[in-house]
């Protein structure tokens, strides 16, 4: 039964044997670890060099006056510690003690215990250092950038769980592999050494940033900011690790984009003040005097024709100037609710015999929820045929223009899509921007004024477009009430 005990435990049971102060330090140790030690296991003692009421004393394991007694109560025992260092009593123990239990002499206890300290400190340390890491680990995780640990031999280190997320490969696997497989980017802001990144000749101390766009997967263009920073190491002088964090500031940049064209907006405003009083007076006398010599009897053919050039030259002109300044004043906007689904369709139905020509075809998907947004009826179904006018252009061979409407948690939407030849990254940057446009004959007015006017109404305007896939404009809404 004991071997099984033993067996089962894999402990060894040990007996002491020294003066009072002795074993009551050892006890001390023992209990001042705070932690109990699986492999040992301290059962009994006897008392040596000690008065009468020692035995009496709380050392929380029973306590002997021969050796003899604590045997034949604790036949488990398998050691026994000799801390008095007396010779006699140790040869006394050798010839008393059973084959299977083992003396340990004053040094070798001695030896033992420290070892035993050592080991408690080394898991301590251990358990400590295991926090230390399972801290950091966790906030690096849910920090929302991608960071990656790149080594002196150019490969990744480590990257925490975004990064992870993002590549969809576990971190193990994506340890020890070339950075570059995953950002080519970093080639333009890191020196290379016959393809890889040289990590030893990065500068000290000198951070290194490059910011980019890409599409997602859905052709949404995202903007990013990369952060470099060199970790050297301070005895050998040198970079030997680098930590490279890509930030999404797709909500910053459009927010400075917005910033920019108000800016801009306000220089034009200036601008077409001083058009419109400098030039629309002489532009309106023009076109009055054309009109008058085209009536005049006396000129022949061929002058009334160069004089009615002259006279729709003017009215272009000056549609043009009409549009300019009814894009760059101000206008009381009543804001009411109405229903999209209505919009939508009124819409539709005023371009469908000019998209029929041109051999376009219409699919028009509603929301049976009715949805309901805030803002003004007339100038959303303008913002719409606007779009409806870009997708026909964008499709002169023909296609499908699709208009929908739908509700999302906190917007009302409507959407126009189209697959024609689409819009490429860096045209999409200046799209919106008043004056910018593709077409030969085009102001870049349309989408200016579609995005003033949504946001006028406390709403948003989104693109998503793949070169030579087609376009997506989706107008986002306030909601209002559900109409039934």
């Amino acid at each position: 039964m004991l071997d099984s005990l033993l067996c089962e435990k894999h402990c060894d049971f040990i007996g002491i044997l020294g003066n009072p102060v002795v074993i009551s330090s050892l006890l001390d140790h023992m209990r001042g670890s705070k932690k109990e030690v699986d492999d040992i296991k301290l059962v009994a003692g006897v008392l040596v060099d000690c008065k009468t009421n020692d035995l009496n004393a709380k050392f929380n394991i029973p306590m002997y006056e021969q050796v003899e007694d604590m045997l034949k109560s604790h036949p488990e025992i398998t050691m026994v510690f000799e801390l008095s260092g007396d010779l006699s009593r140790v040869k006394c123990l050798r010839d008393i003690l059973p084959a299977h239990i083992t003396l340990v002499e004053l040094p070798a206890a001695r030896f033992f215990l420290k070892l035993q300290a050592t080991d408690r400190l080394w898991i301590a340390c251990k358990v400590d250092l295991m926090q230390t890491q399972a801290l950091f680990r966790s906030v690096v995780d849910q920090l929302p950038e991608d960071i990656l640990i790149i080594g002196p031999n150019g490969m990744i280190m480590d990257c925490n769980k975004h990064f992870s997320e993002f590549i969809g490969e576990d971190v193990k696997e994506i340890r020890g592999v070339d950075p570059l497989k995953y950002y080519e980017f970093l080639a333009n802001a890191c020196p290379l050494k016959n393809g890889i990144i040289d990590v030893k000749s990065m500068v000290k101390g000198k951070r290194e940033e490059l910011m980019f766009s890409e599409e997602d997967t859905e052709g949404k263009l995202n903007f990013y900011r990369i952060y470099i920073y060199p970790i050297s190491d301070e005895q050998r002088g040198e970079v030997v690790q680098l930590v490279v964090m890509r930030r999404n500031i797709t909500e910053r940049t459009l927010m400075e984009q917005r910033v920019r064209q108000s800016e801009r907006m306000a220089t034009v405003g200036e601008l077409a003040t001083y058009v419109a009083h400098e030039i629309r007076n002489p532009l309106v006398a023009m076109g009055g005097f054309a009109k008058v010599l085209m009536n005049n009897i006396s000129l022949d053919e061929d002058s009334r024709k160069k004089i009615g050039i002259i006279f729709e030259e003017a009215k272009r002109l000056e549609t043009h100037l009409k549009d300019v300044l009814s894009f760059v004043r101000s206008h009381e906007v009543e804001i009411t609710a109405f229903n999209l689904n209505d919009e939508a369709k009124s819409a539709v139905n005023l371009m469908a015999l000019g998209c029929e020509e041109k051999g376009v075809e219409f699919e028009l998907v509603l929301d049976q929820q009715n949805p309901v947004g805030k803002g003004g009826a007339e100038q959303i179904k303008q913002c719409l045929i606007n779009l409806i006018i870009n997708s026909m252009e964008a499709m002169p061979d023909g296609g499908v223009i699709r208009v929908s409407t739908g509700v999302t948690k906190d917007r009302v939407w409507l959407q126009v899509s189209d697959n024609g030849s689409g819009i490429s990254a860096a045209k999409r940057d200046l799209i919106f921007d008043p004056f910018y446009s593709t077409k030969i004959n085009g102001n870049g007015l349309g989408l200016s004024m579609v995005k003033k006017i949504m946001e006028d109404f406390g709403g948003e305007i989104e693109m998503v477009s793949r070169d030579g896939e087609g376009t997506t404009v989706t107008l986002l809404l306030t909601p209002s009430i559900t109409v039934a």
